[in-house]
């Protein structure tokens, strides 16, 4: 059973934003639905003459004029039908392909940035390995659909429409005919429909989470080296491999019924024309030209009636791509416009917040607590103890599910997320280094940064020497294969930008794990440094750290349970007094 955290679009919403996206193209698709138009009027010249050469052959045949003064024009009618129909089909699909790109970077851009608007809970909630199937599989998908797919379904189904008007204009009878193939694709088509959402959305989700698996085992690999965990990662992919099977194996169960149905109902219309054309003729009711213009025209309809089956499938999986790509949305969405008030005394207050990340195990119990400005705050506990779902809360990654919390006055669900950030950061000992100067990695939270304030952050972090110590100081390249930088500098990094954005809050969540306690403790001497006067929260891991702290909160099984200064819980002998002694041995 896969689980999908991240939505889908139902259909109607989909359908809505493709009508919106080609709306904003809607003249150049109008060219195009003309151009296809005019090539299929254009294609049915050469059939209305050759009907009318039939009949002169037949005539000629039974003792009537000869008809050969008459070839040289109707050919050169012939040859220009062709012609004109290559021209223009040729103008059409260029037009196509140009609107095909067009569309297909509206919607990745359009999904990047939904992606980008997504907040950091929702995505952990999610995971990757759904949002990294979208982004790769469905991604590619869509594209291949849009630029390939879509375009031969729409060429056809239009070139198909305009044929069969043309069957009604020559013979309203024979053209009668024609429908005898619309009852068992009309029944086909819908039977079809009913199950195919549900099963190509069951192929794309398995394949996510295929693509998440063997990500998982790729990113972890010393870890599956280490504990010999080989054959518990290989058993794990071909399990999501067994799945994606089952799910494509369903999928083929239903098109094992469709195709043939749709193949045989792309042929029925020539079978019935020729038969009741060609009675029709023999008794007189009809001419020969009208019969053979019409069996004509039916074979030019069958080319694009079997290029649209063939390209259904993709055009399916493409609609279906679309539906995960639109359907990633952020949840709960602002409402209002929010906004902290930078000045505010109290700068974060919960009032009865409880939070879990499964409704029936709640992490939070009513927890009551207020910052003041420029307060530094301590969080300590077990492990477990709920702290880190508490700092999240706080820095507005995590809604709370009951009680509220609120940012400078603001409650955090109304504030939207660049304010936010620009608010309060969450720093952790999950980094990022992007393959880019060191430089524009310390500039990610204050793009106008000078070299000097750069260089001055990470002195505060301990890292001044740094730059120093690359071959081109700011400007080298680091991350993925260029230059390589320890897991502390990386973290060195990663504390330097959060001292650049200049955030009025501060919250600090293992931030110096991957440093010697030496190191840390210098680090955060510094950061209490530069960051004096804003509001810090820190999980303390070291109690030195709590020491230093205006206040500590002891976290417990979920609730704030001592609060006060490091001096004060020592004197009241309760559970931090009990952690304090426990750290001096």
């Amino acid at each position: 059973m896969i689980i999908q955290k991240l939505p889908v679009a139902a259909p109607k919403q989909t359908r809505a934003y493709l009508r919106e996206l080609v709306g904003r193209h809607r003249w150049r698709f109008a060219l195009i639905v003309a151009l296809t138009i005019m090539a299929a009027l254009a294609a049915m010249g050469a059939p209305y003459v050759v009907g009318i050469m039939t009949e002169g052959f037949a005539s000629w045949a039974a003792g009537g004029p000869d008809p050969g003064s008459d070839l040289p024009w109707q050919l050169g009618l012939i040859l220009a039908s062709v012609l004109v129909q290559a021209g223009l089909a040729w103008a059409a699909h260029r037009q196509l392909a140009v609107l095909s790109e067009q569309v297909g970077a509206d919607v990745r851009e359009e999904f990047l940035e939904r992606v980008l608007a997504l907040p950091p809970g929702q995505i952990e909630a999610a995971g990757t390995g759904d949002l990294l199937g979208r982004t790769n599989l469905d991604v590619g998908q869509l594209q291949h659909s849009i630029t390939s797919a879509a375009p031969k379904f729409f060429t056809g189904f239009v070139s198909v429409l305009v044929y069969v008007a043309g069957a009604f204009v020559v013979s309203p009878v024979l053209g009668l005919t024609i429908l005898v193939a619309v009852p068992p694709m009309l029944l086909v088509l819908r039977w079809y429909f009913k199950r195919a959402f549900e099963a190509f959305h069951a192929v794309q989700a398995a394949g996510a989470d295929l693509t998440a698996t063997v990500a998982e085992t790729i990113d972890g690999i010393k870890t599956v080296e280490a504990f010999g965990w080989q054959r518990r990662r290989v058993a794990l992919t071909d399990q999501a491999i067994d799945r994606k099977y089952a799910a494509r194996m369903r999928m083929m169960r239903l098109q094992r019924v469709l195709f043939p149905v749709l193949d045989f109902s792309a042929f029925l219309p020539c079978l019935t024309v020729l038969v009741v054309g060609g009675y029709l003729t023999a008794t007189g009711r009809l001419s020969l030209a009208e019969t053979t213009t019409v069996v004509l025209i039916m074979q030019l309809a069958v080319a694009p009636a079997v290029e649209m089956i063939i390209s259904l499938q993709q055009v399916q999986i493409g609609g279906v791509s679309l539906a995960r790509l639109v359907g990633v949305q952020a949840e709960n969405a602002i409402e209002g416009g929010g906004l902290p008030d930078r000045e505010a005394e109290e700068i974060i207050e919960l009032k009865g917040v409880g939070f879990g990340y499964d409704p029936e195990r709640p992490v939070l119990h009513g927890v009551d607590l207020v910052l003041r400005r420029g307060e530094r705050l301590a969080l300590v506990g077990p492990t477990g103890a709920g702290k880190s779902t508490l700092a999240r809360l706080m820095a507005g990654i995590h809604r709370p599910d009951r009680g509220a919390v609120h940012l400078g006055g603001a409650e955090a669900g109304t504030i939207d997320e660049d304010t936010l950030r620009r608010f309060i950061i969450l720093a952790t000992q999950e980094y990022h280094l992007f393959n880019d100067t060191l430089a524009s990695n310390l500039r990610l939270g204050a793009p106008d940064a000078e070299d000097g304030h750069l260089l001055e952050a990470l002195e505060a972090v301990g890292a001044g020497d740094l730059p120093g110590r690359l071959e081109d100081g700011l400007e080298t390249k680091v991350g993925g294969r260029d230059h390589a930088l320890t897991p502390a500098e990386i973290q060195q990094v990663a504390l330097a930008r959060v001292i650049l954005a200049k955030p009025e809050v501060i919250v600090l969540d293992e931030a110096t794990s991957m440093l010697s306690p030496n190191a840390a403790s210098g680090i955060e001497q510094g950061l209490s440094r530069i960051l004096a006067g804003r509001t810090v929260v820190g999980i303390a891991h070291r109690l030195n750290t709590a020491h230093d702290a205006d206040r500590v909160a002891v976290v417990e099984r979920g609730r704030i349970t001592e609060l006060g200064s490091h001096d004060e819980l020592l004197a009241r002998g309760g559970s931090y007094a009990a952690l304090w002694r426990r750290w001096h041995g």
